[in-house]
Parts: structure tokens; sequence; C-alpha cells
């Protein structure tokens, strides 16, 4: 069984162990220090009275004996017979204790020559019977359960049982107001981590928590309004410098007779990927449809239909190329899978994740599989391309991070496919990871980790400052 590394579980434990620690050094010192002493003066002292009624009793003569056997038990609440009989029942477990301390003390005031007997008799119920010998016979004492009062095992017990229950509840009250509001900050900067604005409950709490929150929330919107200034800016740009590019295209179809045709594409394609790469840029910016909603889909037909799209557009724009993309589902999931999901959003990802792989794949088939992972979709995108070095894996998703060549001599792209994908994962709850495939070549894994409502919370109910 693994043990849960949260911060309330080592809180809590930490908090039970110390408190469990002391509580027993505390009921250690009280025992050794108070209780035993009290219980063998209240032993001793019972012993001697025993003892010297029994004493008394002997020396008595017999016709005033039950008198003083009347006045023993009005005055002390104990009985004084004759032995007549053994005793036929053992001490009660409770009084276990207190009746090891006064028969030591009967011992030691009789001489270790005599022998003392306790027990019960069950004709007289809540009665502790003393058997003490005598010169002429045993005497027996009765002594009320009431008279005796002490319950030491019970007391302990009762104390063991309280102190348990306050050290658990006090542990797991302090580590869950210790915790609590951690994992909501936690869970809060996951939030702004994808780019989407939060606010937490500052509404009451300690004074730090207080502070916390409110410093936390002037920086989701610090944070929300400089990615808002972004996307404002970078739109900005591409609208003013879209409109000269299509100025020179509209010059360069006006002036098609005088230019050199030669010259004439080449300009043609730089237009061309200066446009591409402004759109990118641009859809990095603005980031995921925050209000896209779910849809259930069927997520066999979904990639079928996505490969044989794909394999007709590269083939309308590369008609000399290799364009061949192949679709494969997991056995189990012939009859389909369906799944709630943002539709157009996934097929954003695929679709730059297919168009990254056809880029490097040279002329090799592409392969699109899909399996169960956990119970959630995994989507598997191939190529047998040249691959990516191990220690690059995680670097090309970030903006504009090409690898030397850019993995192809001609065209190694804006280098913003991948950051646009890693963008939209992340914001999605989904898990994009590279790996080297066997035999070469680079494979792209997407789990669909998360079934959820992905709807943006501008506002959370939480509280993290409140107690």
């Amino acid at each position: 069984m693994k043990i849960p590394n949260t911060l309330f579980f080592r809180t809590a434990s930490t908090l039970i162990i110390s408190f469990l620690l002391l509580s027993l050094i505390i009921l250690a010192s009280s025992a050794y220090f108070v209780i035993v002493p009290v219980g063998k003066r209240s032993a001793d002292d019972l012993a001697a009275l025993l003892v010297l009624a029994a004493q008394t009793w002997v020396e008595l003569p017999p016709e005033t004996r039950p008198d003083f056997e009347t006045e023993l038990m009005h005055a002390h609440s104990i009985k004084l017979v004759k032995a007549e009989r053994p005793l036929d029942a053992p001490m009660r477990l409770q009084f276990y204790i207190y009746q090891r301390l006064l028969h030591k003390a009967l011992e030691k005031r009789l001489g270790g020559d005599k022998e003392v007997t306790m027990g019960a008799d069950k004709n007289q119920p809540g009665w502790v019977w003393i058997t003490i010998p005598t010169v002429e016979n045993a005497l027996q004492f009765g002594i009320s359960v009431e008279r005796i009062g002490a319950r030491p095992p019970i007391a302990l017990l009762a104390m063991i049982i309280a102190i348990l229950v306050l050290a658990i509840g006090t542990a797991l009250i302090i580590a869950l107001r210790i915790s609590r509001p951690l994992a909501i900050l936690s869970s809060a900067t996951t939030t702004v981590g994808k780019g989407r604005d939060i606010t937490i409950g500052e509404d009451n709490g300690a004074d730090e928590l207080v502070a916390l929150a409110r410093n936390f929330n002037h920086m989701s919107h610090q944070v929300t309004e400089l990615l808002e200034n972004r996307t404002t800016l970078l739109a900005g740009i591409s609208h003013d410098l879209r409109t000269p590019l299509t100025r020179i295209r509209l010059a360069l179809e006006i002036n098609a007779d005088s230019i050199d045709p030669a010259y004439r594409s080449e300009l043609e394609n730089n237009i061309e990927e200066m446009e591409q790469l402004l759109e990118q840029a641009l859809l990095l910016a603005r980031g995921i449809d925050k209000k896209e909603p779910l849809k259930q889909r069927d997520l066999v037909s979904l990639l079928s239909t996505l490969a044989s799209q794909l394999e007709a557009e590269c083939l309308l724009q590369h008609p000399d190329s290799e364009c061949e993309i192949l679709f494969q589902a997991d056995n189990a999931l012939d009859n389909g899978l369906i799944w709630a999901l943002p539709e157009q959003s996934l097929l954003r990802v695929l679709r730059n994740l297919v168009e990254n792989a056809l880029r490097y794949s040279d002329n090799k088939p592409i392969s699109i599989q899909l399996n169960l992972q956990r119970g959630y979709p995994l989507i598997s995108i191939m190529d047998r391309g040249p691959g990516i070095p191990e220690k690059e894996l995680e670097a090309v998703f970030r903006p504009f991070y090409r690898l030397e060549g850019s993995r192809n001599l001609k065209t190694g792209g804006s280098g913003l496919g991948l950051a646009i994908v890693r963008q939209l994962c992340q914001a999605l709850g989904w898990k994009i990871t590279l790996h080297p495939r066997q035999g070469g070549g680079n494979e792209a894994r997407l789990l669909l980790a998360f079934e959820a409502d992905l709807a943006v919370k501008t506002e959370q109910d939480s509280c993290i400052s409140c107690p």
C-alpha cells in the first residue's frame, strides 16, 4: 500500500504522532507521580483499618462482637463475618490494580507468613471480600464497591480514548486548515497557468491568508490583462502586415507580364510563408476558444474522417508527393468510442500534429492509432521521418524553437505548430508527449485525460482564507 504524499496526510500524521507522544508522557507522568502514590496511600489506609478491625474483633469478648460488627458496618461500610467457606468468584477486572496494592499493603502489615486472599461472593454482588487469618480463625471483610470507588483501568481507558479522539480530531482540523488553502491556491495557479482568469475568495480568515488571496487575485488579473494585451498587439501587427502583403500580391498580379516568372514565383512563396507565420502567431496568441462547448462524438468516426480529409488535402497541395495517412483503432473499439470533447480544439491539435508529421515524413506513410489507456482515449500519430533527438523532445514545444536544419533542409516550418498544440492541450487538461518511434521516426501521443466541463470559471466559490 502506497503511503499518501499529500500535505494534508503529512501534517496530520506529524501532529497525531506528536500529540500521542505528548499524551503518553502526560499519562505516564500522571500515573507514576499521582495515581500510583494516591492508590498506594488509599490501599495502605484501608489495610490498616482492616488489620486493626481484625485485631480488635479477636480481643473483644464474644458477646460484644456483634455490636462491633454493626458499628463497623455503619461507620465504614465494611462487613465482618467468620470465614466459613472459600470465596467462589474472582475479583473484577476494574479493581485489579487496587486489589494488588491492597494485597501488598495487607501482607506488609500482617507479615509474610499469613496468606491473604481476595475475591467475590456470587450471593452478594457489589461487595469485595478479603480473607484475613487470625489467631482463632480466619475473618472475611466485605468492602462495598462504592467504598473502593477508584477504578484505574476504566479511568485509564477513558483517558486514552478521550486523548485519542482529541488528538486525532485536533490534528485533522489543523492539517485541514493548513492544506485546504494551499490546495485551493494550487488549483487556482493551475488555472492561471492555462491562461484563464480566476478569482478566489478573500472574505475572512487569518490576515496572512487574506493578504495572499488578495495578492493572488491581483496577479491573476494582471496575467489575464497581459495575455489580452498580447493578443491585441499581435492582432494589430497581423492586420498591419497583411495590408502591405496584400498590396504586394496585388502588384505582382498587375505586373505579372513584366516580372520574371521565377522571381515572381519566389515572391509569391515568400508572401505565402509570411501569411502562414502571421496566422500561426495570431493563433498562438489567442489560445483556446474558451467558450467552445463539449460535444458527444464518436472518436473512431471522427479520426477516420480526419485522416481521409488530410490525405486528400495533402495530395491536392502536393500532387507529386506520397501522402498516405493510415488510421487504425483498437479491436475493442469496433463499435466506436463516444466521448465528450471540444471538437474544434481537438481537430486543431490533430491537424497540427499530422501536418507536422507529413512535413518530416520523407514521403512515407503516416499512422494514426486510437487506443484506450486507463479508460481514456490515447491517440498516437506516427511518422517514419528522421525523428527528433531525445534531448530535444520537450524543447520543440517552445514557440519559435526549431531544430538544426529544421528536420528538413527545405521546409523547417515556423516553429509554432507544436507550441500551439501544447498550449491547447494544457488549457484542455490533455497530455501531449513526443517519443522516438521504434524503427525510426517520431510518435506523438495525445491522451484525452479528462471528460469534464471545460468552461472557464471567472469566479470560484472556494475561499483560501476562510477558517
